[in-house]
């Protein structure tokens, strides 16, 4: 696989500029060789009947601003309906279903056939972006499973608050909507590259949603699918769940967090627990609901007839991709390449929901050895860690993120070498300060040899763009 510059470009942006200005900018200032971007079309809303872009990360991310204005600002409230009319003979006898085209649908799919034509006359690769197993699928904020598709925590109680709010993975219903929904936007649009999926795991932005998913439709899939004993787990998950928040027995003291945040090994120090748990069984079964899902929308594609559309699915980061459930040594035979998150900001985030929680259950913890023994097994800083988790937080617009280098080149690394031949794209978020997003772009180039995608084109200012495309430009020179 050649380098790879791509851009995630959501198709209000080609709306709000023009499709000639929008490519322009990716293709001349960025030097960008792909872009992804969305099935729908926009219009401006109200707080009532809208979603808020950009997203708000369950509250944590209500800092955000774009950095391009979209239609005049830098956050609105927006709504959306499909940029097409969908086969409705590929949804016949699924609960889900696509929403049906609308006026907006006809006063503005234009922009998007219209962008989809001008990138591929440009020779760039195009790629269609659905969120997985969030019918409709169009988008991150809009949309949902039903209550009887919720992912479970072992209580048989739903995760409130959630920043993902995926449905279960071994729902057959939501998978076999979004089969329909891919092999759909092929038909559609021929001239795709291929799809990306966003989210086709259990996204551990929250600690309850690491717990996930026990859920009925998991119990089938288990008693199905695999050998394990979906009761036995359950309720070995349960207990360590119940313990961990403070019920029983101490999980967590002073003494494992030191050890922790001390040892060579931080992971190890917490093995002993996970035997006693049965953690290795919920791990080997979270993983074979992720493979199982992406298989199944390969087989899909190409039973359809669209073999020679490629599919990448985004993953997390090791070791978050451990609680995920996407192992890349599984996926990687599915998959064209793979987009590794790199979405730093995140990282702070999820530390904080973790900290919040942990702390408010167990009060008996040093605050600033758990600060430290939970960055220390997330690797998400090169720096020593903050001592107060008040200090711990979603980074504003102008705010440096957290000095990670050498952790994201870890990462990397060690993704690579799970996913063995199969390429590994670092996935750089475009959020914040511009010499802090373009050294994480670097960082990115130099740890995939020269593969990286960007979400999104509404965080690159012309001053982020331009820098973008001198770095590309003096990799190329080097290579000459």
């Amino acid at each position: 696989m050649d380098h790879l510059v791509g851009i995630t470009v959501l198709p209000e942006y080609f709306q709000a500029e023009g499709v000639d200005q929008v490519l322009a900018n990716c293709v001349e200032k960025a030097c960008a060789n792909a872009i992804t971007t969305s099935p729908y079309v926009m219009e401006v809303a109200d707080a009532v009947s809208g979603q808020r872009e950009p997203p708000l990360d369950a509250g944590a991310g209500a800092v955000r601003l774009l950095d391009r204005p979209l239609w005049g600002k830098h956050e609105l409230f927006v709504r959306t309906s499909p940029a097409f009319e969908p086969n409705m003979e590929l949804y016949a006898g699924l609960s889900y279903l696509p929403p049906p085209a609308d006026e907006l649908t006809s006063k503005l799919s234009h922009h998007l056939h219209e962008a989809i034509a001008h990138a591929s006359m440009e020779g760039l690769q195009i790629y269609m972006q659905v969120q997985a197993a969030i019918p409709p699928g169009y988008r991150v904020q809009f949309g949902g499973p039903r209550a009887e598709d919720l992912p479970l925590l072992p209580d048989q109680q739903p995760v409130g608050d959630r920043v993902a709010i995926n449905g279960s993975l071994a729902s057959r219903e939501i998978l076999e909507y979004h089969c329909a929904l891919i092999v759909d936007l092929c038909n559609q649009y021929p001239e795709l590259t291929g799809i990306r999926v966003d989210w086709p795991e259990y996204p551990p932005y929250r600690l309850d949603s690491v717990f996930l998913d026990f859920s009925p439709h998991v119990r089938r899939f288990a008693d199905d699918r695999t050998n394990l004993e979906f009761q036995q787990i359950l309720e070995s998950v349960g207990d360590f769940y119940d313990r961990l928040h403070g019920k029983g027995d101490r999980l967590l003291t002073d003494d494992v967090l030191r050890a922790i945040v001390d040892g060579p090994a931080p992971w190890s120090v917490l093995q002993g627990l996970f035997n006693d748990y049965g953690i290795a069984d919920w791990l080997r079964l979270k993983s074979k609901l992720v493979t199982n899902f992406i298989a199944t929308m390969r087989e899909s594609l190409d039973n359809y007839g669209h073999q020679d559309k490629v599919l990448v699915p985004h993953a997390f980061p090791p070791p978050f991709n451990v609680m995920s459930g996407l192992d890349y040594a599984q996926v990687a035979s599915l998959a064209d390449h793979i987009p590794v998150k790199l979405y730093t900001m995140h990282w702070a985030m999820i530390a904080r929901f973790y900290l919040d929680q942990i702390s408010r259950c167990n009060p008996h913890l040093g605050e600033s050895l758990l600060v430290d023994a939970v960055f220390k097994l997330l690797d998400i800083s090169d720096s020593p860690p903050p001592p107060r988790i008040e200090d711990v937080r979603y980074p504003g617009p102008h705010d440096r993120h957290f000095e990670s280098r050498n952790s994201q080149l870890h990462k990397l690394t060690n993704a690579q070498r799970a996913a063995g031949s199969t390429p590994i794209a670092a996935l750089v978020h475009g959020y914040g300060p511009v010499m802090d997003m373009i050294k994480r772009f670097q960082i990115g180039m130099e740890g995939t040899d020269n593969r990286v995608w960007i979400n999104r084109y509404g965080y690159l200012s012309d001053d982020k763009l331009s820098k973008i495309g001198e770095t590309v430009r003096v990799l190329a020179r080097g290579d000459q």
